[in-house]
């Protein structure tokens, strides 16, 4: 069976050094940041434009991801921003590891972990040290790779960087994993999944259970292997994370297939199949073709693993992946020679053949590189002991030095009594000045309250005015209806009314009760608003829903007075507001006009979209509001208004409609023409960008 280590240089590569944003880089567009470099930009927008550019290119064009890498070293160096030089040599790097330049990709890293050592950059010094060992994975010298990334662990503990500390552990487990240290693989494994759990990380927790499933696959714990693939497959689902979903599915199947259980591991691939080919992952996509090729070879279905085994070998061949080549045409051989096309065999042989010879001499070349760096390290250390005698002879300069410095010292002495003379002048003068600053912070700070003490006299005045206005409003408005009702009790306890005359008398009362109870609600909310101040909630919400909800509201009073009620919305209206407090003013418009309007009158409603903002306007054929009261009604300048039919329409909801809708940023306005009829209209935003 297919093992997901033997894909080690390519998972190696994505794990150490540029998991944390490839995921972006086939994503974005470079038209755009190629068009923003032309204008006239400041150079810190320009350094993160190319660092972008440099991101885009990772897979598209590695050699353009190194020009816009050196751009933004370059830049960075001239900024006088470290962190971001240091940045700048990674990205170097990587685009040579991609190449498999990894001699070059070595240099740089190199040259990024000393730039950070200057300036004490241990995050800096830990990402290039992670990146070092994955070159040396590269090379397949796993000592200096797991050397490499221990480094970069305990630095990363030093600043308790919990990401780099839990990518440290997954590499170390991965490296581990392929040299076939399965235990210890198992051991880094578990701490990369304890510190994710740890940090509440999901698709850490997720990605933890996947690679402790592969390492006891490995060490033939199946059910193990199954449990954590399942715990990672579940996850997954939840974050709906479908690279996760494809891993752990394609986890499971392996183990089916192990197990014997053929059917039910190509279930599983297909699915992963499916989820890989819909997010673009060339090498895991290639990785279950295989998988689904061997499955259907085992069954002996020859000619149902013909196609995956051609898919994955034809990817592999315009990758020049000698890694998938290897594992490919050893099964189109078989595949060939069990449906007797032996030529075919013969010829598929010969390129697997070829595939070991390129193979075997990469590794020689890999096996140079090394030597030569081992050079360069023994030529390093000459050169440190050259530097040695040159600081012994050095040593014999010190006598003369030290002479020199005595007779520099006398001088300095003096200096320093000629300065000391004048620093206690120089003393005098700060201590006065310091007085003076103190008294100038003492008297700024005496107006800073006489300016409180204003504010707070201006606000008593204002909630003075508040309650006053409150309490008249209270006595001139409540007095008349109450006692009306004192007056009838009165009337009905003394016998002079009866049974059906109170009766009658209770009915005419009601409306008037209705009336003060509807005046108390907006008493209430403007003085609420008043003296504590709205707290606006905005969101979006259908006007229309709320206007038909009032119109239900008001419906027993409609059908006595016979009125046309017409919401000419056929389609939802949205605004961006506070839906209690628009409620509130469509209900106040809505009875004020069903209570004015004559019997048998019509009432419209209808709303428009102007400018990205709602228009709602409520129009009656009411007897119309005169011009000169028109300026007065959104005043609190208070006054009942009584209609046609005896109705009493109480001018504070008109007031409180105001204050509502100005709240919400929208506007409110009439107009009006006796005997025509009235017209209010509101406007709203129709989403949070005017909010």
């Amino acid at each position: 069976m297919l093992h997901y280590k033997k894909f080690k240089h390519y998972s190696s590569c994505i794990l150490i050094s540029v998991c944390c944003f490839l995921g972006h880089a086939q994503n974005e567009d470079d038209a755009p940041l190629l068009q923003e470099l032309k204008k006239n930009i400041p150079d810190t927008t320009r350094l993160n434009i190319y660092f972008k550019l440099s991101t885009v290119y990772t897979f598209t064009d590695p050699e353009k991801k190194f020009y816009y890498a050196n751009k933004s070293r370059i830049l960075a160096d001239q900024l006088g921003i470290d962190t971001l030089v240091v940045h700048g040599y990674i990205d170097m790097g990587i685009s040579h590891g991609i190449r498999n330049s990894t001699d070059s990709a070595i240099f740089y890293f190199s040259k990024a972990y000393k730039r950070a050592k200057q300036n004490n950059n241990i995050s800096g010094m830990a990402r290039a040290l992670g990146s070092i060992g994955y070159a040396y994975d590269r090379l397949d010298n796993k000592e200096e790779a797991i050397k490499n990334i221990l480094q970069a662990l305990e630095l990363y503990k030093q600043i308790n960087y919990k990401k780099g500390i839990n990518q440290c552990y997954v590499n170390l487990g991965s490296l581990y994993y392929d040299i076939e240290q399965y235990k210890v693989a198992e051991s880094y494994f578990k701490l990369a999944l304890q510190t994710a759990i740890k940090a509440k990380d999901e698709k850490g927790i997720a990605h933890g259970n996947f690679t402790l499933g592969n390492t006891y696959k490995e060490l033939k714990q199946f059910q193990k292997a199954r449990e954590h693939y399942n715990k990672g497959l579940e996850l997954a689902h939840k974050l709906k994370n479908d690279n996760e979903i494809a891993l752990s599915s394609w986890g499971l199947g392996q183990v089916d297939a192990i197990e014997g259980n053929y059917n039910k591991a190509l279930e599983r691939f297909q699915l992963s199949l499916k989820i890989n080919r819909q997010i673009k992952n060339e090498y895991h996509k290639d990785a279950v073709l295989i998988s689904i090729a061997d499955a259907y070879v085992k069954l002996k279905k020859f000619k149902e693993a013909e196609p995956y085994i051609m898919e994955a070998y034809e990817n592999a061949v315009k990758t020049n992946f000698l890694v998938v080549l290897s594992k490919t045409l050893p099964l189109i051989v078989e595949i060939n020679k069990e449906q007797g096309k032996f030529e075919k065999a013969l010829e598929y042989q010969t390129k697997l053949i070829k595939v070991i010879e390129d193979l075997e001499s990469e590794k020689t070349t890999n096996e140079v590189v090394l030597a030569d760096f081992d050079r360069i390290r023994s030529e390093n250390n000459n050169l440190l002991k050259d530097n040695s005698q040159i600081t012994a002879k050095n040593t014999s300069y010190v006598k003369t030095i030290f002479i020199t410095s005595v007779l520099l010292l006398l001088v300095v002495v003096l200096l320093v009594l000629y300065y000391r003379r004048n620093k206690e002048k120089k003393a005098i003068n700060d201590l006065l000045q310091h007085q003076k600053e103190e008294i100038a912070n003492v008297n700024t700070e005496l107006e800073i309250l006489n300016k409180e003490m204003i504010v707070q006299n201006d606000e008593l005045e204002q909630l003075n005015k508040v309650k006053n206005k409150f309490f008249s409003i209270v006595s001139h408005d409540l007095r008349s209806p109450l006692a009306t009702l004192k007056m009838l009790f009165e009337l009905y306890r003394r016998g002079e009314l009866n049974e059906s005359e109170l009766a009658e008398l209770l009915s005419k009362l009601e409306d008037t009760i209705y009336d003060t109870a509807v005046f108390l609600d907006n008493l209430l909310e403007w003085s609420k608003s008043q003296l504590e101040g709205m707290v606006v909630k905005p969101t979006l919400f259908d006007v229309k829903e709320q206007v038909d909800a009032n119109i239900r509201l008001l419906d027993s009073q409609i059908k006595l007075k016979e009125l046309r009620v017409e919401n000419t919305d056929n389609d939802p209206a949205i605004a961006f507001a506070d839906p209690n407090m628009i409620n509130v003013v469509i209900r106040n418009l809505i009875s004020n006009a069903v209570k004015f309007c004559n019997p048998q009158d019509a009432i419209t409603i209808k709303s428009e979209i102007n400018d990205q903002r709602i228009v709602l306007s409520i129009r009656d054929t009411g007897p119309g509001i005169a011009e000169k009261d028109l300026d007065k009604l959104f005043n609190l300048e208070h006054t009942i208004t009584t209609s046609n039919t005896g109705e009493k329409g109480h001018q504070i909801g008109l007031v409180l409609c105001k204050d509502m809708v100005e709240q919400n940023n929208g506007f409110i306005r009439v107009e009006s023409k006796l005997g025509e009829g009235t017209t209010f209209y509101i406007e709203l935003p129709s989403n949070n960008r005017f909010i």
